[in-house]
């Protein structure tokens, strides 16, 4: 079974106890839109009305934008804007070999990806385990930004660098897909599973990566010490 706008909505709306037609008023729209919408009169609603149906219905603002991209494929006006702002960067690089390469990479995890969105226990996830998951990583990010308020009063030399340089990786990664395939990637796997052994190797290579990059950037002299 297919994930459905307009099906999810109604599960949603009956669920929230509230009239297709209070909805209709709350998001500005004609008391028959959510009706027309549930019966598959609309197809695919645009995406600032989408948002304010999922925002009516209780769902967290900082997570909508992702549901609806992932579940409906309906895309927010700033996801637009990246994706062509990687294609015109993939079009810039389409005749280096190093950049095809990486391209190719990418298309096969997509596939990769799509083809395990396409699996019947995925499709048929319910509504419940969407709030459960919300849930759940609402709670990590909390205990996320708990620990690292800690480690911020107790070792403030420390985490100055930590925190400014993981702001900037992450707020960057919107509009650096190389940012953002460097920081997934990384984060994509359990790295408390490493040895010391290989934590020290990856270490290593991290600092002989950034004294070329200082170097090929410009840099004069050593590198800031890592």
């Amino acid at each position: 079974m297919e994930h459905n706008f307009g099906r999810d909505v109604k599960l949603l709306r009956t669920k929230r106890k509230i009239g297709s037609r209070e909805l209709s008023r709350l998001i500005g729209k004609a008391e028959t839109y959510i009706s027309q919408l549930e019966r598959g009169q609309i197809k695919t609603p645009d995406y600032n009305t989408a948002f304010q149906i999922m925002k009516n219905l209780g769902q967290k603002e900082d997570s909508i934008e992702d549901i609806l991209y992932n579940f409906y494929f309906i895309k927010s006006p700033l996801r637009i804007e990246a994706e062509a702002e990687w294609d015109r960067q993939a079009e810039l690089n389409a005749q280096d070999p190093e950049y095809q390469q990486h391209l190719l990479e990418m298309q096969i995890e997509a596939y990769e990806q799509n083809r395990y969105l396409d699996d019947e226990e995925e499709i048929n996830r319910s509504i419940d385990w969407l709030a459960d998951l919300e849930s759940e990583l609402s709670t990590k990010n909390k205990e996320i930004h708990d620990e690292f308020t800690f480690y911020i009063d107790k070792k403030l030399d420390v985490f100055e660098n930590v925190i400014k340089n993981l702001h900037t990786i992450v707020l960057s990664m919107r509009k650096n897909k190389e940012n953002y395939d460097f920081f997934t990637t990384l984060f994509k796997r359990d790295l408390t599973e490493l040895n010391q052994e290989s934590k020290d190797a990856i270490i290593k290579v991290l600092k002989e990566e950034y004294k070329k990059s200082h170097s090929y950037n410009g840099g004069w002299g050593e590198p800031p010490s890592f």
